[in-house]
Formats: structure tokens, sequence, C-alpha cells
């Protein structure tokens, strides 16, 4: 496999740990792939292109999910269950799914995966989708940035301040903070 556009980043506390990030466009859909997630033939985070603004937003919350998984602290089942619920501002996890999950029809899908030392799964994904992985810069040309914004509820204000990335970012960074206090009220 070419692995031009694949992006492998070294946790920044957890050396041992890797994020293999890659964007897969021009499917015919995911349903196969998403399949293979589901009956655990493949570990990792599928991700809805249409509400991912930069590969960087993915990275802040995969690192976060390793972090939380190390500090067994993770509200989900697994690492890349954790990165989807780690991305969204819901404190609901089916929420998260739905909002950030691909589906079956999607027509291309940012992968996600922890730990993919040898890029096993990442090839995997690859021979099952029939598609060599796109630049990953792509992405945001594929972003639905007025769904995004609705759902971190940016507001017009803070984006004549802040690029969508990082108020997006800014989010998922604060998210525990935010929900800890509405929790409270």
């Amino acid at each position: 496999m070419d692995k031009t556009y694949v992006r492998k980043i070294k946790h920044a506390l957890y050396s041992d740990s890797t994020i293999t990030l890659a964007l897969f466009v021009g499917l015919e859909s995911c349903k196969d792939l998403k399949q293979a997630v589901m009956n655990g033939a493949v570990e990792a985070a599928l991700l809805k292109t249409s509400k991912i603004v930069d590969p960087f937003q993915v990275l802040v919350a995969a690192n976060k999910a390793i972090h939380l998984q190390r500090t067994n602290a993770m509200v989900t089942k697994n690492v890349h269950s954790e990165v989807l619920f780690c991305l969204s501002p819901s404190k609901y996890i089916s929420d998260s799914f739905r909002f950030f999950g691909v589906s079956d029809t999607d027509t291309s899908v940012f992968v996600a995966v922890v730990d993919d030392k040898e890029d096993e799964t990442i090839t995997k994904v690859s021979e099952i989708l029939g598609k060599m992985p796109s630049d990953l810069e792509q992405v945001s040309e594929i972003a639905d940035t007025e769904l995004i914004s609705k759902a971190y509820k940016l507001t017009e204000e803070e984006l004549s301040v802040f690029a969508i990335l990082d108020a997006v970012v800014s989010r998922i960074a604060a998210k525990d903070i935010i929900m800890t206090r509405r929790g409270k009220r």
C-alpha cells in the first residue's frame, strides 16, 4: 500500500502509542467497512468526513481518547469509540455515534487508528474499501462548516475572531469541564 497520504503521529504523553490518520474518498459505500468494525474484524474509528474540518480536530480527540484509556477513565467500551465520543460536544454516546460516525451510504470516510504499529489495520481498511488513501487535507473541502458550527454551537461572533478549527478544538479540549459545570446546575 502506498502510504504517501497516511499520517502516523506519536502521542504527546505516551510515546509508545501512535495515531494513524487516513482519508478515503470516491467510495461506493462504507457498508462493508462499517460491518467489519462492528463485528470486530477491524479496530478503527470511522468518521463522517462532512463533520471533520481538519485532521488536527481528529488528532486532538484521539490524543484525549488515549489519555482517557491510559488513566482508566474512558466512557465508552474501546479507544476507537472513545475517539468518536471525544469529537462530540454531546455527553450522550449514541448522539456522538449518530453525528460523527460513518453511515453505510457515505462515499468518503476519515479513519483514525490507535496503535497500528505495522499499518496492518490501515492496510486492511484500504483492501476492504478497494481504494488507496487520499490527501488528508482534502477533508476541509468535504467539511460542512454550517453543520459543524451548529453541532458545536459556534456563534458568528466567535467565528469572526477565531478560525472554525480553533473553536472546534477548544470545544473538544474543554468538553469535560463544560459537561461537569452543566451537571452541577
